[in-house]
């Protein structure tokens, strides 16, 4: 399987929403970007760890990372962004050293990369149809269809209806049957 690795870039908060935003991580050149949407706790502990590094060294996850590091080097940890269901991203927690692997929320895995470094790789297939060409100083950003939740996506279906984007709205439409067809 080739992969693609992946760099935390930016955080941004989704207007209109309960404090949902947007996670912006790119490939190493800058050419593409995987948008991950997260929920207000986490774009909370992303933003805490931008403006206060100081304050986190004795929060729980960082002290946590460090005592982690006493028993496996966290160096020789890897996550793998591998496929996408029903609005979620499956994503792996590996250690190099024995090849286990533990399932992770691609929020919590983007947070332990903001936290400890530990690399982020995507499937090079998956990140070609979910990543969009990346544009630093753009204001808006477009998140795949099929990376929203259930519950997002209806939320989303009720605007398109309410605006009278009838496109958008039959496009949301097939991907909620898509989803239920699949259960």
């Amino acid at each position: 399987m080739e992969r693609t690795r992946l760099i935390y870039r930016s955080l941004a908060e989704i207007v209109g929403s309960d404090g949902m935003a947007i996670i912006t991580l790119t490939d190493e050149p800058l050419a593409r970007a995987l948008c991950v949407v997260c929920d207000q706790t986490m774009r909370n502990q992303l933003q805490l760890r931008a403006e206060h590094q100081e304050l986190c060294q004795s929060m729980l996850p960082e002290v946590l990372t460090m005592f982690l590091d006493d028993y496996v080097k966290v160096q020789k940890l890897e996550i793998m962004i591998y496929s996408i269901r029903n609005g979620q991203y499956m994503v792996t927690l590996m250690n190099a050293d024995n090849y286990s692997i533990h399932s992770i929320r691609i929020s919590d895995a983007i947070l332990l990369h903001v936290i400890a470094g530990v690399p982020i790789y995507i499937d090079e297939e998956l990140m070609k149809t979910q990543s969009v060409p990346y544009q630093p100083d753009q204001q808006k950003v477009s998140v795949p269809i099929n990376s929203l939740d259930t519950e997002k996506l209806k939320d989303e279906l009720e605007r398109a209806v309410e605006e009278e984007d009838y496109r958008l709205a039959a496009y949301i439409k097939e991907e909620l049957n898509r989803r239920t067809s699949q259960i």
